[in-house]
């Protein structure tokens, strides 16, 4: 499931939402083996990316919390 337009960019700002530095770097060195360095824009869209992912979880995790009791 890999999203040509962005590479594997989404699979980094997953993986740095999820604190997991080995898999942010083995996605950060295909990512620089396949499509070059990784732009500040690029740098943006992740960190924008790792935002929207850990609001995600919140929301998530505050309608699990709910249903729990």
């Amino acid at each position: 499931m890999k999203d040509k337009k962005n590479g594997y960019l989404p699979k980094i700002a997953y993986h740095m939402a999820g604190n997991c530095p080995a898999s942010v770097e083995h996605f950060t060195d295909r990512q620089i083996a396949r499509y070059g360095n990784i732009t500040s824009e690029q740098m943006e869209w992740i960190c924008r990316e790792v935002a929207h992912i850990h609001r995600m979880w919140k929301i998530e995790e505050r309608e699990m919390r709910m249903h729990i009791g």
